[in-house]
């Protein structure tokens, strides 16, 4: 069984226009059948409003999987909070082969939003705000044909960029002030732990009712294997110091991979690993093998106006585990 994610970088317009996704979908399409995915997690995939249509659709996605076996695949999606619509951009797709029981979107679901209040926009608020996450997880469980579910994480967390300040900005790049500038790069801090804190508690209901629970969380955690909020995620037992919470831990499967080949993402010449793959002990011990596919992988700063050429400035990671299924379950 293979298991890839992918971010495809903001992929498809407003409108469906077939034309202007034909140079990206030249790129990707070779990718995702190189990567022969049975479960594919996708990340910033836009939804379109076609005419006549009052809600969006995933009509560029569509077009990207024609003549791919994923056209077929069962697939959930992120919505809206609150609703059951698609938002306009950055939707994450679960692409399964194998039969979905269960799909939930995740927005605040564990924990409530923290609060803060401003102090450096212009005009600062009087209140207290809450700070609301930028994006959901998703979650799906799947009938993969083995004794067990398969508890699948598409994840997508905020990324490290300063979050806006009313009034804090001098042009879309330029900061009024650094005090605006130090207060929305903590508020992006806040929402990325936040977040990670979210998925952590979302997993740890899962391991309640089952503690050799089969669980995986692909995509783009925005984090290097160090960060706060991807140690958050994990929970390794070098910091809850308790060998008893040890089945809880999540095993970063990419950290597999000798550093120098590990980066996911190029920025301004330095390379990051970004996007991982994270598995329970129960499904770590299935790893036959990980790779993260970057061969001339663009750099995101020096090559930003060919995102057309390139398709995205991320890479695939893939794992592949071993398994002797009872059932091989048909896609529908």
């Amino acid at each position: 069984m293979r298991i890839a994610t992918f971010n495809l970088e903001s992929f498809g317009d407003n409108r469906f226009d077939r034309d202007r996704l034909a140079p990206r979908i030249a790129v990707f399409r070779p990718h995702l059948l190189d990567l022969n995915a049975d479960i594919l997690c996708l990340q910033e995939v836009n939804a379109q409003k076609k005419p006549g249509q009052r809600v969006r659709c995933f009509a560029a996605l569509d077009a990207l999987l024609e003549q791919t076996p994923y056209a077929s695949f069962h697939r959930a999606h992120s919505t809206r909070p609150g609703e059951s619509i698609p938002a306009d951009r950055h939707n994450l797709i679960i692409l399964s082969r194998y039969p979905i029981l269960e799909r939930r979107v995740l927005h605040s679901t564990h924990v409530h939003p923290p609060h803060w209040q401003m102090r450096h926009g212009h005009p600062a608020p009087e209140t207290v705000q809450p700070v609301l996450f930028d994006r959901p997880l998703l979650y799906a469980k799947l009938d993969a044909g083995l004794a067990k579910p398969l508890h699948v994480f598409c994840v997508h967390l905020r990324a490290p960029i300063a979050a806006p300040i009313p009034g804090g900005k001098v042009s879309a790049f330029v900061w009024r002030s650094a005090e605006a500038w130090a207060e929305g790069y903590f508020l992006a801090s806040l929402k990325h732990t936040a977040q990670s804190l979210d998925l952590r508690l979302a997993i740890d209901t899962i391991f309640s009712e089952d503690p050799q629970a089969l669980i995986l969380a692909a995509g783009d955690f925005n984090a290097g294997g160090e960060t706060n909020a991807l140690r958050l995620v994990r929970a390794p037992v070098e910091d809850t110091g308790n060998p008893e919470l040890a089945s809880r831990e999540l095993l970063q499967l990419d950290a597999r991979i000798p550093r120098q080949e590990r980066q996911t993402v190029i920025h301004d010449g330095r390379g990051q690993t970004l996007d991982h793959i994270l598995a329970s002990r129960a499904l770590e011990a299935h790893v036959r093998s990980i790779r993260i596919f970057n061969a001339g992988l663009a750099d995101e700063v020096r090559d930003a106006g060919s995102i057309a050429e390139t398709g995205s400035f991320h890479a695939a990671v893939e794992a592949e585990f071993d398994f002797a299924p009872r059932s091989n379950p048909r896609s529908g």
